[in-house]
């Protein structure tokens, strides 16, 4: 018998302008949704590729070891196609410098504002789908039981014997074979378009994760099937139903993702980032007036330095220096300027990162209050399970960046083991046995005839064999899953509990 009720609603629905309305829909959204972030994801490949080769470029270029600073360049996940997550509020490559811990990718985004808090409704999949599934949910299942009470075909249809619970069931699963098909057009029409596109490639694992978004996407558009059923089972005509399903469905899908992401901002207060900039700005005039103050001319007077000069220089951040053709006198007096203050260099970045990381720690807290007020809303839960899945949420992030600070600490510990920070090659690519002092270097400029190893652009660069370099790693599906379970357990808890409602309220809805 809940087969024949399912089965009569069924095709009474596919039929109906709502239905039509319904695929209509994600026909023409749908693929404009997918085409528009394959286009956005394609750019994010094209600008990687630059990015990783100029990185790749001027490491090899490197010929003095205070000039190896490693950029790092995240690539880009095919899986952002279906949900993009944070990815649009951060950047996608960080150097690695000996006097800053990073905290952040360079990009888009500052730390003036909380790049973990999730910009929702954005164009993209999940969230299109999220407003798409939910709605129509709720357009099939508001007149559930008020339609048939005003037509009178309920009290026919339980006069005949057919239990009450048998007609809910029949009901209830009437409307999910109308969207099931739906559902499962708007993901293969996704998939479809993915597919025939150039130049993307969704591995194993990724497959895997989708198939596993499905999954959620059915127990996502059931809530909102419930939902409507429970709101029907409580009203007598169809009018009252739609009107609060639609206040029901503004609510959870609009109201509480923002009212979330404004609470979380309001309630936990985050510094300004000028009182962290001038903080870190006092520690670095703070490591500037040791190393040019203290470091420096305590070095003049043991070398008994009389003037300093360079023949050729090139200088810049993070303690970078490259010379050549100067004077084996200031060669000397720079090596050890490097040694003694690269390592201070590196414990004043520490201080530094104790204030940032507590800025930062302000962000954490704001997206875990984010990320506890959204468990109050169906798509709120659906945006974060998917972007768990898709590996474009917070945790996806901070794992790599944390990866990326493992990295430099490794780095670091290769430049102390091998003592590069009290070599003459820290400083300069030119031959040691190739210094000259001041009288020759003043007799070699005279006569014009200048050794090529003068020149920085004729010096060897690095042999980069034995550096580490860096392995980008990416959760395995166990790792997202794990993330995950306890939402969809409660998802499908929230599910439990509305048909156990439903089924106390259809018992003493009034049939008349």
């Amino acid at each position: 018998m809940i087969w024949h009720i399912a089965k009569k609603d069924f095709l009474l629905n596919i039929i109906s302008a709502r239905f039509m309305v319904g695929c209509a829909l994600c026909l023409l959204i749908i693929p404009f949704t997918i085409l528009t972030n394959i286009e956005d994801y394609k750019n994010q490949v094209r600008l990687y590729e630059i990015d990783r080769t100029t990185a790749e470029t001027r490491l090899k270029e490197t010929k003095v070891y205070s000039g190896l600073r490693p950029v790092i360049v995240r690539p880009p996940n095919p899986l952002t196609i279906f949900c993009n997550g944070i990815n649009g509020n951060v950047g996608n490559k960080v150097k690695i410098n000996f006097g800053d811990i990073p905290a952040l990718t360079e990009g888009k985004a500052s730390l003036r504002d909380n790049p973990f808090l999730n910009s929702f409704f954005s164009i993209d999949f999940i969230n299109i789908l999220s407003i798409l599934i939910s709605l129509l949910a709720l357009i099939f299942s508001y007149d559930l039981f008020t339609r048939e009470r005003e037509e009178g075909t309920m009290k026919l249809s339980l006069s005949k014997g057919i239990s009450r619970t048998q007609f809910l069931l029949g009901k209830i699963s009437g409307v999910l074979l109308t969207l099931l098909p739906i559902l499962i057009l708007c993901y293969l029409l996704s998939i479809l378009i993915i597919v025939l596109s150039k130049g993307i490639s969704i591995g194993g694992e990724n497959w895997i994760n989708l198939l596993l978004i499905f999954g959620f996407s059915i127990i996502f558009m059931l809530l909102f099937v419930l939902m409507g059923a429970f709101i029907s089972s409580r009203t007598k005509h169809s009018s009252t139903s739609i009107v609060v399903n639609l206040l029901c469905w503004i609510w959870f899908i609009f109201l509480v993702p923002n009212l979330a992401t404004f609470i979380s901002e309001s309630y936990v207060r985050v510094q300004l980032y000028d009182n962290v900039e001038y903080a870190v700005k006092e520690l670095n005039q703070e490591y500037n007036n040791i190393f040019h103050n203290e470091i420096g001319p305590e070095i003049d007077k043991e070398l008994n330095m009389t003037n300093r000069s360079w023949w050729n220089m090139n200088g810049g951040y993070d303690g970078y220096m490259e010379t050549s053709g100067t004077a084996k006198e200031v060669m000397e007096y720079e090596r050890r300027l490097k040694a003694q203050g690269e390592p201070l260099r590196i414990d004043y970045a520490d201080k530094k990162w104790a204030i940032v990381k507590d800025h930062m720690d302000g962000f954490s807290r704001q997206n875990r209050l984010q990320n506890i007020l959204l468990c109050l809303s169906p798509s709120g839960l659906f945006e974060m399970v998917s972007a768990a899945l898709c590996r474009s949420n917070e945790k996806a992030f901070l794992d790599f960046m944390e990866d990326v600070r493992e990295y430099r600490e490794t780095l670091i510990r290769h430049f102390e083991l091998n003592m590069w920070f009290e070599s003459y090659r820290y400083i300069t690519a030119q031959p040691v046995d190739q210094f000259v002092s001041y009288e020759e270097q003043r007799a070699i400029a005279q006569s014009g005839n200048i050794p090529d190893c003068w020149s920085n652009n004729n010096n060897p660069v690095l042999d980069l064999e034995g550096v580490p370099m860096f392995d980008y790693k990416t959760e395995g599906v166990l790792s997202s899953l794990n993330q995950v379970l306890i939402k969809m357990i409660l998802l499908l808890v929230v599910c439990i509990l509305l048909s156990f409602l439903i089924l106390w309220s259809f018992n003493q809805y009034d049939v008349r």
